[in-house]
């Protein structure tokens, strides 16, 4: 409950709703939205799909616009309204995806997890909404979990803004300099084999795994101030690039597509 409160006051101050429509959020954006057209059928009709932690809305309105019969849950009472707001073609609950005891087992053919991962620390917190995904999610449907990546934060919060000595020392990073986050913290960083090893005690099998935005984030500034003719080449090299092994947990954020077995 602490947790809930602690996301709902960041949540409320952070403007969501504009996130994926900057520039660096546009790339992952249309980066996800082309992994998840390749497995929707040529015509999306009666494809049922949840958009677990949906925020404001802007993956499940572009994906019910594709036909798609899209149920949202957000956690966010600021961004279950915004999301509201926006049109009846959606089907939204507020609630909390470690506790979906409102859906049905078995319910839909892709979920998207894109929030929820990010905020639940540790295994043990992530394992309940891993299996929870996997129960309401049909026998060989997919599941697309979001991750926020270790390395990211590394470099960025911890190297250019000075700070990774005291944080060291403070044992909040270890000698391999992975983030060891508590309670406080909003976010819970993660390595591909952090990724693997949830993979493997919820059952999961992987499809693919990609990244959606590559350096994007590390490169605000230059991608701001890009032509448009040289800002759709770099949407293209990150679609191009987005699979490749040695660049997925360099980005600030991955996802993992993987099959239900039941």
């Amino acid at each position: 409950m602490q947790r809930d409160k602690l996301l709902t006051k960041y949540y409320n101050k952070h403007k969501e709703d504009l996130r994926l429509t900057r520039r660096h959020g546009m790339v992952e954006f249309r980066v996800t939205m082309h992994y998840i057209k390749q497995f929707l059928p040529d015509n999306c009709n009666g494809l049922k799909l949840l958009d677990l932690g949906a925020a404001t809305g802007r993956y499940s309105f572009a994906l019910a616009e594709l036909g798609c019969d899209v149920t949202a849950v957000e956690l966010v009472k600021h961004n279950l309204d915004i999301l509201k707001s926006k049109g009846d073609a959606v089907k939204a609950f507020q609630g909390n995806a470690k506790d979906l005891s409102f859906l049905p087992d078995n319910s839909f053919d892709i979920t998207l997890n894109f929030g929820p991962l990010y905020h639940l620390i540790g295994d043990e917190e992530k394992l309940i909404a891993m299996n929870e995904a996997k129960r309401v999610t049909k026998d060989g449907g997919l599941i697309f979990n979001a991750y926020v990546m270790n390395d990211y934060c590394i470099l960025t919060y911890c190297f250019e803004e000075d700070r990774i000595c005291n944080l060291m020392e403070k044992g909040f990073i270890d000698d391999s300099f992975h983030v060891r986050s508590d309670n406080e913290e909003l976010y819970d960083y993660m390595r591909v084999d952090d990724i693997d090893r949830l993979n493997k005690l919820t059952g999961l099998e992987r499809v693919k795994i990609f990244s959606p935005d590559g350096p994007s984030d590390y490169m605000r500034p230059v991608i701001n101030k890009m032509s448009e003719e040289s800002f759709e080449k770099f949407v293209d090299f990150q679609m191009k690039n987005a699979e490749r092994p040695d660049l997925i947990g360099a980005g600030s954020h991955t996802v993992d597509i993987v099959r239900v077995h039941k």
